[in-house]
């Protein structure tokens, strides 16, 4: 990933500490209409060194084991991320050049939508938020495209309208982030902007394939029950806020509950059946995911030209909708509602400590952090399933007719490789079964040659007048696995189940001996053309260490 530039910020204003309880800064409010807020707190950014906060983009790769990911090649490319906001951010275009500039991320195109038309008069807040939630889906996802969709402002009417907007216009969204909402009880019961009415939006967008996160609010908890909606419906992952300490280097150290996480269970909502044994056992508990909150660990945000140390769990929401979409770009297809799959994982960071004003973070799940915050690369691998490696190939060599399957797998991750092949032989004049058998592989580690992962084993064909073998190579490269077949004699010589140095040096021991020699060896004439060359050799240093399977 590219690299970035620390910067010192002259602090010019005095520390803010903005908590919206309602819709923030923006005057003009009309009487009887809802607003909801983003859970979003801020003060200008100073100086930074790697490890301190403000967090740039490569401390939260290193954090939370990002780099591995893209090290595979993997940084969003050809996937959308759907951002809903309010107002929007009048700067955006400058910010995001200024914000890749001073962290070394490429450019980002970010399309806009205005549901309603143009948003109103400028708020400071939610063009803080609008800024945080598309300069960091960009940080974690810097290839994915960013749809933004708009509010005319905070209320629930315009809110909803852009929810709806998603719902109906953009299908082929991988995630979609809101890093706003309100308790449930504030919403309306009947009309058309009751719970009921969105919920049935965030269904429509999650049969899209759309994976839906939401903050889970910064107020922490005082009672039981006091949870923020859009995060607790069970169709959307809620995202609750730690406090993330580093080393020096941003390597990561710990976390505890952040105070202000939001928590709790639904008094709309029953537990799904992929939150059982977790929190109460009758009501959906809101918090699914953690992630970094704490102002005071809080990220970068460039907005109107000025430097911020942003936190709340408004920071969360869009970085976990970036890491779905890097999941499913590995996995080639997005995954919809998320949180079944997530449930089964054991590859977060568990939050042990920390209170959030009624509930401690504990062991496993606990309600201030959810599952815990993730650990990308093993979050990810766990999330996409292997690349399926298909063999069907026939060849016809020294009279013998040689069909090779197999059904194997390999990890886009962990470069591991797995399953069966068979291999059935038969005399290619008269058809005579020769030989079928089928081995299940020893878990084979692919090997690094250049930009791509390579391994290989031979399967045995020992009946014949010369032994035989049919020699599978497979590639994995930036996702896309292939084979090669080749059906030669034995290239395990000395059959000790390897093809190591000793196959070399009796190949080369009778280096240039040719068929008509008395001391010809047809064993070490690989290829079977008569004469013992830098061929027959080329085919050992091919399969080098590899397994032969007799």
């Amino acid at each position: 990933m590219p690299t970035s530039s620390r910067i010192t910020v002259v602090v010019l204003l005095g520390i803010l500490s903005l908590a919206f309880q309602g819709p923030g800064l923006a005057g003009g409010r009309s009487p009887g209409i809802q607003y909801l807020h983003n859970p979003i707190r801020y003060s200008p950014a100073s100086s930074s060194s790697p490890g301190s906060p403000p967090f740039f983009p490569s401390d939260i790769w290193k954090a939370y084991d990002y780099l591995p990911v893209y090290d595979k090649g993997f940084q969003g490319a050809g996937m959308r991320i759907a951002i809903i906001d309010a107002y929007g951010d009048p700067s955006l275009t400058s910010d995001l050049s200024t914000f890749d500039s001073l962290t070394g991320l490429p450019g980002v195109s970010v399309n806009y939508y205005y549901p309603d038309g143009a948003p109103g008069p400028r708020n400071n807040g939610w063009a803080v938020e609008t800024a945080l939630d598309t300069e960091w889906a960009h940080a974690v996802a810097p290839a994915a495209t960013i749809d933004l969709i708009v509010g005319y402002d905070n209320s629930l009417t315009h809110l909803f309208d852009a929810v709806q907007y998603v719902a109906n216009n953009l299908p082929q969204e991988a995630t979609l982030s809101m890093s706003w909402g309100d308790a449930e009880t504030n919403y309306p019961t009947t009309g058309p902007y009751t719970l009921t009415k969105f919920h049935a939006l965030f269904t429509t967008i999650s049969s899209h394939g759309t994976s839906i996160f939401a903050s889970t609010g910064d107020s922490g908890s005082i009672g039981c029950c006091a949870v923020e909606y859009p995060a607790s419906d069970p169709i959307v992952t809620g995202v609750a806020g730690t406090t993330l300490n580093l080393s020096s280097n941003a390597s990561y150290v710990r976390e505890q509950a952040w105070p202000g996480s939001g928590a709790g269970r639904s008094i709309v909502f029953a537990q799904p059946s992929w939150q059982k044994g977790t929190g109460d056992p009758l009501d959906r508990n809101s918090a699914d995911v953690a992630y970094d909150a704490d102002p005071n660990t809080g990220v970068l945000v460039v907005e109107g030209g000025s430097s911020f140390q942003v936190g709340g769990t408004s920071a969360g929401s869009p970085q976990w909708a970036a890491l779905a979409a890097l999941a499913a770009q590995a996995n080639k297809h997005s995954y919809g509602t998320l949180n079944p799959q997530l449930y089964k994982l054991t590859t977060y960071h568990d939050v042990l400590s920390g209170f959030n004003g009624y509930y401690s973070a504990g062991p496993g799940w606990d309600y201030p952090t959810g599952l815990g915050s993730p650990d990308a690369f093993a979050t990810i691998n766990a999330l996409v399933s292997p690349l399926q490696v298909k063999v069907n190939d026939t060849e016809t060599f020294q009279g013998i007719q040689v069909k090779t399957t197999s059904n194997l797998a390999v990890s886009q991750f962990t470069d591991l490789l797995t399953g069966s092949a068979s291999v059935l032989a038969r005399n290619s004049t008269s058809g005579a079964l020769i030989l079928n058998k089928t081995i299940t592989l020893t878990p084979q580690q692919l090997h690094q040659s250049q930009s791509a992962y390579s391994g290989s084993f031979t399967i045995s064909i020992t009946n014949t007048a010369h032994p035989l073998s049919s020699n599978i190579q497979v590639s994995l490269d930036q996702g896309n696995a292939t084979t090669t077949v080749s059906v030669t004699r034995k290239i395990d010589v000395n059959g000790d189940g390897t093809i190591n140095i000793l196959d070399l040096a009796s190949i080369a021991n009778d280096f240039g001996i040719s068929s008509n020699s008395s001391s010809y060896n047809p064993a070490n004439d690989i290829d079977a053309d008569g004469s013992i060359t830098i061929i027959d050799l080329a085919h050992v240093a091919i399969f080098f260490q590899a397994t032969d399977y007799t």
